[in-house]
Parts: C-alpha cells; sequence; structure tokens
C-alpha cells in the first residue's frame, strides 16, 4: 500500500491512478456516512430488525465486491499508465519499435499489431480486430460490477418476498381470537414488514453506491481505449507502415 500511495502522490504524475484517489475518496463519503448512521442508530436498527439476515449478506456482499472494485482499479491504472507511456514514446521515434516483452493487455496489444505487419494486405482488419479485442479484454473485468449490483438489487426483493411470507405466516395466529394472541399476530406482522421494507432498502442503496465505483472503472477503461487508438492510429501504424517502406 506504500508504493501505490508514492505511486499515486508522486510529484509529476501523470494522472494515471486518479480513479483510485476517486474510489478511495467515494469510499470514505460512504465510510462517513455509515459512522453517522450508526450514531443515530439507524444502522443497528437495520440488522437487528431484520430476521432474515439478508441485510447482513448485502453488507458482506457490498464490501467483498468493493474490495474487488479497487483491485481491478488497481490492475486498469497500470494499464492506463502503460498506454501513455507507450504514447509518449511513440510520439518521438522515427523507426518503427520492436515487440514488448511485457505481459501486460498493453504490451500483448502493442505487440500483436507489431506481429500482424507479417501480413500488411490485412493489417487494418488485424489493427481493428486486436482493438476491439483489448476493449472486449478490459470491459470483461468490470462486468462483474454488473453482475454484484444485480445480485444486491436480488437479495433485497428477496427479503421483500421473505417479509411477505412472514406477514402472511402469522395471519394463522388469528384462529383463536383473543387479546395476546392478537398482540402476538400483529408483533409478527410488523416484523416481516420491517423485514421487506429494511432488506429492500438495503439491496436499493447498495446495488447503487456499487454500480457508482463500477462506474469509476468503466470510464477509466473507456480512457485506455481512447490512449490506445490514439496512439495506434496516429503513431504506431505510421511508424510500421514506413519502416515496412523502407524495407
Amino acid at each position: 500500500m506504500t508504493q501505490i500511495a508514492d505511486t499515486i502522490l508522486a510529484p509529476g504524475r501523470d494522472g494515471a491512478y486518479d480513479s483510485v484517489m476517486k474510489w478511495a475518496l467515494f469510499i470514505a463519503l460512504v465510510t462517513i456516512g455509515s459512522i453517522v448512521s450508526y450514531e443515530y442508530g439507524l444502522l443497528t436498527y437495520l440488522f437487528a430488525a431484520d430476521r432474515s439476515r439478508i441485510t447482513v449478506v448485502i453488507a458482506v456482499l457490498f464490501v467483498g465486491f468493493s474490495a474487488h472494485c479497487l483491485w481491478i482499479l488497481i490492475e486498469l491504472s497500470r494499464e492506463y499508465r502503460r498506454a501513455m507511456t507507450w504514447k509518449a514514446d511513440l510520439a518521438g521515434r522515427t523507426s518503427a519499435p520492436e515487440p514488448p516483452a511485457g505481459s501486460g493487455l498493453i504490451d500483448s496489444y502493442v505487440a500483436d499489431v507489431i506481429r500482424s505487419r507479417e501480413h500488411p494486405s490485412e493489417v487494418e482488419g488485424n489493427a481493428h480486430l486486436l482493438m476491439m479485442s483489448l476493449g472486449a479484454s478490459f470491459r470483461r473485468r468490470t462486468k462483474v460490477g454488473t453482475y454484484g449490483s444485480d445480485l444486491l438489487y436480488k437479495l433485497g426483493m428477496l427479503g421483500t418476498m421473505v417479509g411477505f411470507v412472514m406477514m402472511l405466516n402469522s395471519m394463522g395466529d388469528l384462529a383463536n381470537f383473543d387479546v395476546d394472541t392478537l398482540r402476538g399476530a400483529l408483533q409478527k406482522m410488523i416484523a416481516g414488514m420491517a423485514v421487506s421494507l429494511l432488506t429492500t432498502i438495503a439491496g436499493l442503496i447498495g446495488g447503487i453506491l456499487l454500480r457508482i465505483e463500477y462506474n469509476i472503472a468503466d470510464a477509466l477503461v473507456t480512457d485506455i481505449s481512447q490512449t490506445a487508438v490514439s496512439f495506434t492510429e496516429v503513431s504506431l501504424l505510421p511508424l510500421l507502415a514506413s519502416g515496412e517502406r523502407d524495407v
């Protein structure tokens, strides 16, 4: 973590890790909101009143998916920095580069574009397909966010159904009508209504917040793709074409 902080806050930084900083700021705001809610007893009531414990599951999944989002943001930021490095390097070149030996997606993409010149008649089509493949590789990492948000929404809906079942189940206690039975049935109905409403609220809030986190990752993927397209069309392909003419 110290190395990450040094990289982000280094003088003259290129902004590659700005998305990580946005995520950290957003999580800080969520944490502050959670602390305030706890101080007012809202979180305590949320977890205590939900007898189904679905809100606990939603909270655990939210934390897990948030950690995953941070991980992919760090990985994508490294790729973004590599893409910007290639863009700066190619802009100052007068000759075609050698295929890089790096294992990252950007390095692999550049190496594939360079090797695709072995079939000059198909180079434009190859470059276009490689760009699409690069974008799909990045998008595959952020699709987990869509699944995670949808999962939290569905868990909230499940809690709604469970709450309704609890309410309907309490109706059976009214067969023997007396004050104590009525009081107990009403308490069970209120508990079922609490489960229904609280799990719905937890699922909606968790899904919305998680979607915001992964939107940061989606925006970073767009920046990486645009940078890759830029240095490919403006610098890499012209340099490779010039090298072929010289040969």
